[in-house]
């Protein structure tokens, strides 16, 4: 009996009421006759003894009841426990690579973004934090609160880091360490990084080399880049070059494939995040009995005390006193339910178990609609359900909301309105300067893109002036010419016409020539053959 106790003690307080209402039983009991006792006395009357047992029924049931109800406990019964206390570290880079805007608004922002939405989705075993920039730092040890981690997260930045670089062996090193220490021979190390170096990657293969921890990264930047734009608005230059931060593929690769991990490339949307806590959200030998992994769980004896409390039960119901208890003291409640309680409570086991939309749907309380809206992305639903509302957590909701959406100035509006209601409001404060950046990143983009276009107008107009410049001198040039062959084709056409009234002059010439030629000839030897005759005849005559 050494091992004797209740494992629901506060039952006790039942005591209570029965220490009220036995005083007042009792009394009634004496009280109850149909003549007071002072007229019965001088009536000559007796009246019996009110029974007192009934009281004491009463009392003694109740004790039983509450005494069972207190859980008497006095032995224990071993049940086997599982291991799925799993382990992972999520390494952080906060170089000053990670201020390039090739995702916007920049890889340092997004890099948080995705990290607090991996939290959530890492449901069983310990999560620990690590930041490296020219050295690996702990953040917080191993832990199963989310919460810890969900405030640490949006403080870091390079600006906090006390050596400068972008040493990611450092951190894959840093969180060997915390697994090792908090006794894992297996674990995930969850890698976020705009890119390491062939040197950095051997370096952390050899670390990484003889252990059981696979190392999966989500890759924040792109293979393009972009150039580094710092805080205060200046780009991060080299020998007076701006410095292009790229990602190279294949040697962040080289360490997925040698530990077993995968790799993703930041996206706009949740796929990337999702695959990566998929993946790592069970940890490695999940499943597997503990060595000594045994709960000792107390069983609970009271049950044993329901067969003396029956038995007094029915000492009562022969004048219905059990019946009159029911209906006396238990609690009963009323038939017609709360629809808003149970509708809400239905929705918020959906948004826990990350149905957002449909928990958007259900939620009738503007507050948690609003939330669930914008968990589901839905940040114009979630706009419009939290503008109405004044209290400090919908208001800083509602800016976060329009900074989702991109209305940086609306968003800032907001969170400057909130300040002036708590000026202590510090997550207020810290997203406030965010959006700051953010819209003055986007009006530089934008002047920067108005830049480029009066620039790409200037150049079309020119290149329009020198085309209307090259037809205008085409056309004068083809004129020229249509007018040349025009008056070529005209003194051609005229000397031919000389030429053929010349020809057919000489030819002219040439035919009454020859018929005058003819004619002459055939006179001469018509002439020559009279002559002929009268010769011939003189000749004959003589």
């Amino acid at each position: 009996m050494a091992d004797f106790t209740f494992m629901h003690p506060l039952w006790f307080a039942a005591f209570i009421p029965l220490i009220i209402v036995l005083p007042w039983l009792k009394g009634k009991a004496q009280h109850s006759g149909l003549i007071a006792p002072h007229l019965a006395q001088k009536l000559g009357l007796t009246q019996q003894q009110p029974k007192i047992w009934p009281i004491g029924l009463l009392a003694l049931g109740w004790l039983i009841a509450v005494v069972a109800m207190a859980g008497p406990s006095w032995q224990k019964v071993k049940l086997p426990a599982y291991n799925l206390s799993g382990a992972r570290v999520l390494v952080m880079n906060m170089s000053q690579s990670m201020y390039a805007t090739d995702i916007k608004p920049n890889r340092l922002t997004q890099e948080r973004f995705k990290a607090l939405d991996m939290l959530p989705g890492w449901k069983e075993g310990s999560t620990g934090l690590v930041a490296f920039a020219g050295d690996g730092y702990e953040v917080s040890p191993l832990t199963t609160d989310s919460s810890t981690l969900r405030n640490l997260i949006p403080n870091l930045s390079p600006n906090v880091m006390p050596i400068a670089g972008n040493n990611a062996a450092a951190g894959i090193a840093e969180a060997i360490r915390l697994l090792k220490q908090a006794g894992h021979n297996t674990g995930d190390i969850i890698l976020m990084t705009d890119g390491i170096t062939k040197t950095i990657a051997k370096q952390a293969l050899a670390d990484l080399k003889g252990t059981h921890y696979r190392v999966s990264i989500l890759a924040m930047g792109t293979v393009v880049g972009a150039p580094i734009q710092l805080p205060d608005g200046s780009l991060l230059s080299e020998n007076g070059t701006p410095v292009i931060s790229k990602i190279d593929i294949n040697t962040l690769m080289s360490i997925t494939d040698s530990t077993g991990g995968i790799l993703q490339m930041a996206q706009t949307t949740d796929n990337d995040v999702n695959a990566i806590v998929s993946f790592t959200a069970k940890p490695l030998a999940s499943g597997n009995k503990g060595h000594e992994k045994e709960l000792q769980e107390r069983l609970n004896s009271g049950f044993w005390l329901v067969i003396p409390l029956l038995l007094l039960a029915l000492l009562g119901f022969r004048r219905g006193v059990v019946f009159a208890a029911m209906f006396i003291l238990l609690p009963i409640d009323h038939a017609q339910a709360s629809p808003w309680t149970n509708t809400n409570r239905q929705a918020y086991e959906t948004f826990t178990d990350g149905n957002y939309k449909q928990a958007a749907q259900d939620f009738t309380s503007p507050q948690w609609k609003g939330i669930a809206e914008y968990k589901a992305k839905q940040y114009e639903q979630a706009i419009a359900t939290l503008k109405p509302l004044q209290d400090p957590t919908s208001q800083y909701n509602l800016g976060n909301a329009y900074a989702q959406k991109g209305d940086y100035k609306q968003a800032a509006a907001t969170y400057e309105k909130l300040l002036k209601q708590q000026p202590d409001f510090a997550d207020a404060k810290k997203n406030l300067a965010i959006v700051e950046q953010a819209e003055k990143q986007k009006q530089q983009q934008k002047n920067k893109e108005q830049s480029e276009k009066k620039d790409q107008q200037k150049g079309q107009q020119g290149n329009k002036d020198q085309q209307q410049q090259g037809q205008q001198g085409n056309k004068d040039q083809q004129q020229q010419g249509q007018q040349g062959n025009k008056d070529q084709q005209q003194q051609g056409q005229q000397g031919n016409k000389d030429q053929q009234q010349q020809g057919q002059q000489g030819n002219k010439d040439q035919q009454q020539q020859g018929q005058q030629g003819n004619k002459d000839q055939q006179q001469q030897g018509q002439q020559g053959n009279k002559d002929q005759q009268q010769q011939g005849q003189q000749g004959n005559k003589d």
